[in-house]
């Protein structure tokens, strides 16, 4: 009598041991999800263009043009800094100033190809960027240059600089 009364239970807690142990647990995503366009900015030290400098931007901001992104304030100020571009079109415009209270900013347009990339089974998928041109107004910013068009989730990756007229 004292081994039925101890059969079911015993059976029912070997099952829940059973299903414990054989449940799979999801692996977290280790891998950086999100691709984003890293700036760096160089002033001018000179008025002939010939030794440019890294350098910090005190207050520099990017606003996005549509609401869909976050506006980026490099602060605290710093040589270079990442935006996002929108995975739902191959286009996104950019407010660029460098002191909110001064100067007019400029408007940076990027023109890229979206790529979906599968990354794993726990990050799922991601977009990558491929980009075609910038494009910018001349009040700041003197000139742009790309270093590298590819668009991934690599963080060490510098994709493009920003040079700054002198006098700003």
């Amino acid at each position: 009598m004292i081994r039925n009364r101890y059969l079911l239970p015993g059976i029912l807690f070997v099952l829940a041991l059973v299903s414990v142990a054989c449940t799979q647990q999801r692996q977290p995503c280790l891998t950086p999800k999100t691709a984003s366009l890293i700036i760096g900015a160089i002033h001018f030290k000179t008025d002939t263009s010939t030794v440019p400098v890294d350098t910090v931007l005190p207050h520099a901001t990017f606003y996005p043009v549509s609401s869909q992104q976050n506006f980026v304030t490099v602060y605290p100020p710093q040589a270079s800094f990442t935006v996002s571009l929108s995975p739902d079109t191959g286009y996104c415009q950019w407010l660029f100033e460098t002191d909110s209270l001064k100067h007019t900013p400029d408007t940076v347009s990027f023109y890229y190809q979206r790529n979906a990339k599968f990354l794993s089974n726990a990050c799922r998928f991601t977009y990558f960027y491929s980009i075609d041109s910038i494009h910018t107004t001349h009040l700041i910013i003197d000139s742009l240059r790309i270093l590298n068009n590819s668009v991934t989730n690599n963080v060490n990756t510098k994709h493009l600089q920003i040079y700054i007229h002198r006098s700003f």
